[in-house]
């Protein structure tokens, strides 16, 4: 995937570049924003967003690799760490994909500069690849930023796509958790409790009808 985006912000444009790659043989997904302007004024200073406005260009890219395995390994014990904390409260986690992820920003002439993290919130879609798509899954993310890994739920519904609201710039693990194996209750098992509690408060209305009906009844004879 190879994706430009231009923004126009005050006098500027900024020009947002995605493109994501695979180290295996299944091809790699993508990756978007949920909102390009958002995304880009997070990306910036408030001193370089004045600069923008006033007319200078600027560019931000994002570049990712999929692969099986993590390509720095001195990382990997970060992650099951995290993996293993998380699953204590979700129940099992299983890896899916790792995401090596590069990102800068340059601002008119000035030198490109990694990006370490957004200043806000972003909504950042990642389209899940298709070998790990059941429709009984829940999906996560966890990324590693400056030795901390944060976990992200998925805000979508969507059962091929997994949506982060985050502000963490860095490797990423894709996770994925079949229903069966989740200790948090479902949409669908709150939902059928709910129905089971409806049904039954009816029962109870027809129960307390007819008992009074037939005290009714009594008194009458």
């Amino acid at each position: 995937m190879y994706e430009t985006t231009q923004v126009t912000y005050g006098e500027g444009t900024i020009t947002v570049t995605m493109s994501s790659e695979s180290a295996t043989e299944v091809a790699a997904p993508d990756i978007r924003f949920g909102s390009y302007e958002n995304a880009v004024r997070a990306c910036f200073t408030e001193k370089e967003l004045e600069v923008i406005s006033a007319g200078e260009d600027a560019e931000v890219s994002f570049s990712f690799l999929m692969s099986d395995e993590i390509q720095d390994v001195s990382k990997l014990p970060l992650f099951e760490e995290a993996v293993e904390k998380e699953s204590k409260e979700l129940g099992v986690l299983h890896h899916g994909v790792f995401f090596d992820v590069d990102a800068s920003k340059m601002v008119g002439s000035e030198e490109p500069e990694a990006l370490g993290g957004f200043y806000e919130d972003v909504e950042m879609q990642y389209d899940i690849p298709l070998f790990l798509v059941t429709g009984d899954r829940e999906y996560f993310l966890i990324t590693e930023e400056m030795g901390v890994c944060n976990l992200e739920k998925d805000v979508d519904i969507d059962a091929d796509t997994l949506t982060v609201s985050t502000r963490d710039i860095g490797t990423t693990l894709l996770l994925y958790q079949d229903q069966n194996e989740s200790l948090v209750p479902t949409k669908e098992k709150i939902q059928i409790k709910s129905q089971h509690l409806f049904a039954a408060g009816i029962i109870v209305l027809v129960l307390a009808w007819f008992l009074i009906d037939r005290r009714h009844r009594k008194a009458r004879n």
